[in-house]
């Protein structure tokens, strides 16, 4: 009786296959997604006023417990070819210490392609040179390019003793702990 059964089971097996196998796999027709390709959004046109700033320009108020108060407008241009911009970025990185960061978000200016604003900074007395980045985001939480610019702040050589350019750097860097 074994030896009828697996013949049977056998033509039943192969019957689900021919008839339920394409009734599985034609019976679910698949729509391929529609091509999206995503693009991030384009920066471009990035200003930064000014690029630079002397100590000796400062008026005594601007200069507060060793840190200078520094106005410098950043601005850029944003576009988003299949998309909304969600939020444009700026980072401003000094040279000696890229931890010391200072980041934010830049608002839409006057037209709907200029991003810009006004940054306060209170920066050390030191020679130093900023890299700013500029970056937008879209809702599709897509970033695009970066931009880069820089700012330098000069300080005035108040040692009195002509040290060269070094000298108020190596002064402004040294711990207290130092002998």
């Amino acid at each position: 009786m074994v030896d009828s059964t697996l013949p049977i089971l056998g033509r039943l097996l192969g019957a689900v296959l021919i008839v339920g196998g394409p009734a599985l796999w034609g019976g679910c027709d698949t729509v391929p997604a529609p091509e999206r390709t995503q693009r991030g959004p384009s920066v471009a046109d990035l200003q930064v006023t000014p690029d630079s700033v002397h100590g000796s320009d400062l008026d005594d108020e601007q200069i507060v417990d060793s840190l200078a108060q520094v106005a410098v407008d950043v601005s850029a241009r944003v576009a988003d070819p299949d998309g909304t911009v969600e939020r444009v970025v700026f980072v401003f990185e000094p040279s000696s210490n890229p931890r010391g960061t200072l980041s934010g978000t830049l608002p839409p200016a006057n037209n709907a392609t200029r991003y810009g604003g006004r940054l306060g900074l209170s920066l050390p007395l030191v020679d130093e040179v900023y890299t700013v980045r500029v970056f937008a985001v879209d809702d599709d939480s897509l970033s695009g390019n970066q931009v880069m610019g820089q700012f330098r702040f000069v300080p005035t050589d108040t040692s009195g003793a002509g040290g060269g350019g070094n000298a108020p750097r190596m002064q402004l860097h040294r711990r207290p702990d130092d002998s």
